[in-house]
């Protein structure tokens, strides 16, 4: 299999909450020793990426924040750079608020005075009504976009649980105001073209890994570049039989991943 780049989602594919999934070091150590680039792509936006690097480096993995992590957040601000977006407001973690607001005007609370040119919704573990109120009153004054750094139901942690993600915070913005909303992490399949140009790389030279089918494994098909699904996360077996959109591979971990590079 000739892939110079492959995609990783990190939380279910790499880890779980705290601990490593059997195997992940030695397969990046096996990318590192057949020059095989790599890339961690989160569509969590609670966390900055200095976050994620801190805890791949602690699993002993090498990595750089340059060089292998991207996310949803990067790909919201090009978005709004490009609406020519100024004024924002945002539903989601304060280090989503920082970030955002390097490059935008930040309005942090609903006030029927001011108006903003779109709001955005990310993963929040800090999450107050008055948020998703204001985010909703906005959105009803005015036609604005609505923004979503992704659409993830529920986010995996340890012993089988799952926390609430940024996908149900968006459904009750929709069941409130109608609205849905655009969403820029994966499955948007502009993830892949961006790392495709960024490292330099034809699509049929990817490889997408992950363990959720409606983002890891559509983000993929939308981008028409081969995926593999692993079973370590979200997805059972059965999941996978159901999914209209087959993943290229099936894996019970990413463990096996170097025995399928070499095929």
């Amino acid at each position: 299999m000739n892939k110079k780049l492959v995609i990783f989602d990190m939380d279910g594919t790499v880890y779980l909450g705290k601990n490593l999934i059997d195997g992940s070091k030695e397969t990046f150590d096996y990318l590192d020793k057949h020059h095989i680039e790599y890339v961690f792509f989160t569509n969590n936006s609670s966390h900055d990426l200095e976050f994620y690097e801190k805890k791949i480096k602690n699993f002993g993995i090498k990595c750089s924040l340059e060089h292998n992590f991207y996310s949803s957040t990067e790909v919201t601000i090009s978005y709004l750079k490009d609406l020519g977006v100024k004024t924002i407001y945002c539903v989601g973690n304060k280090c989503l608020k920082d970030k955002l607001a390097k490059h935008f005007k930040y309005i942090d609370r609903y006030d029927e005075n001011v108006d903003v040119e779109a709001v955005v919704c990310g993963f929040s573990t800090e999450l107050v009504y008055d948020e998703l109120k204001g985010a909703c009153l906005y959105l009803q004054k005015k036609d604005l976009p609505f923004i979503a750094t992704n659409l993830d139901w529920r986010c995996p942690i340890e012993d089988g649980l799952y926390i609430p993600d940024c996908g149900g915070m968006c459904e009750w913005i929709y069941r409130c105001t109608g609205k849905k909303a655009t969403v820029m992490g994966k499955p948007n399949p502009v993830v892949i073209d961006y790392l495709a140009k960024r490292f330099n790389v034809k699509k049929d030279e990817i490889l997408v890994v992950g363990d959720r089918l409606y983002t890891d494994i559509l983000v993929g098909a939308n981008a028409n570049v081969d995926t593999l699904c692993v079973l370590s996360g979200e997805s059972s077996l059965e999941d996978v039989k159901k999914y209209e959109h087959q993943p290229t591979y099936l894996l019970d971990s990413i463990k096996e991943l170097p025995s399928l590079l070499e095929k």
